[in-house]
């Protein structure tokens, strides 16, 4: 595929057939992510891939009950009997990382860029879930294999769209131009 219609096309995605993702796949998607750039070539992103529906659909539970404790908006979203988490995806693949330098986030994101782009290559969908990172249970998120000494950095989903969103026309605001 062209690379400027991944660039253009790929949209979060929040519908999703039930149906698995390759295993050839999900080993594309992680090699994507290990080819992003990081500071001084740290590569310090480490990933959790979990399959399991019934195991996402927990971790989904879990994260509305932090949603609940938020109260206002996040409250509100956490009472919805469908999942607002994860959407029913069938892939959720934690971004994790262990040393903790000012290029940690940005190098970790660099990672989920290059994974969400090559799954849009592959016809997957996907979305970056900002909602989990609510969630602060050391103790669940050890059950995940998020050790104490990580930080969870980027929860993203993938699956098959039931419905690809439309790309939107954008265009870039210079704040200022020095020639």
């Amino acid at each position: 595929m062209e690379f400027d219609k991944c660039l253009t096309g790929r949209r979060s995605v929040r519908s999703y057939e039930d149906k698995p993702v390759a295993e050839e796949d999900i080993t594309k998607l992680l090699k994507a992510g290990v080819m992003a750039p990081s500071s001084r070539n740290r590569l310090p992103w480490k990933f959790i891939v979990i399959t399991n529906k019934e195991k996402i659909r927990e971790i989904s539970t879990k994260v509305k009950s932090a949603l609940r404790l938020l109260g206002g908006k996040y409250g509100e979203r956490a009472e919805s009997k469908e999942d607002v988490i994860f959407y029913e995806a069938p892939l959720l693949i934690l971004i994790v990382a262990e040393e903790e330098t000012k290029s940690t986030l940005i190098d970790c994101v660099l990672a989920a860029e290059n994974m969400m782009l090559e799954g849009y290559n592959l016809g997957l969908g996907s979305c970056y879930i900002g909602l989990m990172n609510k969630m602060d249970d050391p103790a669940y998120l050890k059950t995940l294999g998020i050790n104490e000494n990580q930080t969870l950095y980027c929860p993203l989903i993938f699956g098959y769209p039931t419905l690809w969103p439309q790309p939107k026309e954008r265009e870039p605001e210079i704040q200022n131009r020095i020639e």
